[in-house]
């Protein structure tokens, strides 16, 4: 038993169970809330609560992950960051959680082309085909002509090619700057951000909403933690299939706490996705070693979900 536990896989697998129970914390609340509560007012106090609970580890490290010589990309970042998290919690308040998780998938196939676009990167047949066989699974789950295409997946996939783009920045900011350094200006920019978008909608929250707010903001921190230590000891095509478990608890928490039905088009959708995404990773190392890091690129890739 004592030597399982010390095995790679499974300090990754324990990692990612606690990662994504975090996140489905983080989402749970924001669906629970948005029947009460504006998107936009979900968005600050996520940001407001998260950026509470991080300055302590700022303290603790005397503020030396203040230090950073990116703060215009960190602002660019955090606006188009602010983009990916209203649409997202508009998205998740209005639509059923399992598809709005299945569509969450899409955002390292958009990573991939702009990759494509912006960085110049060349991808051959292998990629290129997995891209394809993704967007597959995006109709699947979609279904345009069959059922009406709601407002919720709009959302999303704008959420979902924000988020691709933001992807990128991380990328750049991380060869400089460290995950609490990118973590920390990203909910210090943000929170006045989301502040001010706010106001119009404003509606002050009750103790309760509160409490669950600081939830939100440690399963948020917690989700990203247990991401960045799983990606430390661990190639990402070892812990990107393990991500899988985000449809599970979706699927779970949607039927148990919100009585949503499960779609088994949305699996089969998600599932085509989450393969191509499984595919593009795990080509991106091969890629990787045979370069031998004689190329130096910033990719943006499935690490930063």
């Amino acid at each position: 038993m004592k030597k399982f536990f010390s095995s790679t896989t499974a300090q990754v697998l324990i990692l990612t169970i606690i990662g994504t129970l975090g996140a489905g914390i983080m989402v749970t609340g924001v669906k629970y809330l948005s029947d009460d509560l504006h998107s936009f007012v979900i968005a600050f106090f996520r940001c407001f609560f998260g950026l509470i609970i991080i300055i302590p580890f700022i303290l603790k490290n005397n503020l030396k992950d203040l230090k950073t010589n990116n703060i215009k990309i960190h602002f660019f970042r955090s606006a188009l960051n602010c983009i990916s998290m209203l649409t997202w919690f508009t998205a998740i308040g209005i639509m059923p959680l399992e598809k709005a998780t299945a569509l969450g998938f899409t955002t390292p196939l958009f990573a991939t082309i702009f990759a494509v676009i912006f960085l110049k990167e060349i991808i051959k047949i292998h990629r290129t085909f997995a891209l394809f066989i993704g967007f597959i699974g995006i109709i699947i789950i979609i279904r345009p002509g069959y059922i009406n295409v709601e407002l919720g997946t709009y959302l999303m996939i704008i959420a979902s090619i924000s988020w691709a783009f933001v992807l990128i920045i991380i990328k750049k900011l991380s060869k400089n700057d460290s995950s609490l350094t990118i973590i920390f200006y990203m909910l210090a920019i943000m929170t006045p951000i989301t502040f001010i978008i706010a106001i119009p909608v404003w509606s002050l929250p009750t103790l309760k909403e509160l409490i669950i707010f600081a939830g939100m903001g440690l399963g948020g921190l917690i989700a990203h933690l247990c991401l960045v230590q799983s990606l430390k000891i661990a190639d990402t095509t070892l812990v990107m299939p393990f991500q899988y478990l985000k449809l599970i608890w979706a699927s779970l928490i949607g039927s148990i706490i919100f009585l949503e039905k499960p779609d088994l088009w949305t699996w089969i959708g998600g599932t085509i996705v989450f393969c191509a995404v499984i595919y593009i990773t795990y080509r991106e190392s091969i890629t990787k070693k045979n370069l031998s890091e004689k190329i130096i690129t910033v990719r943006p890739s499935v690490d930063d979900t």
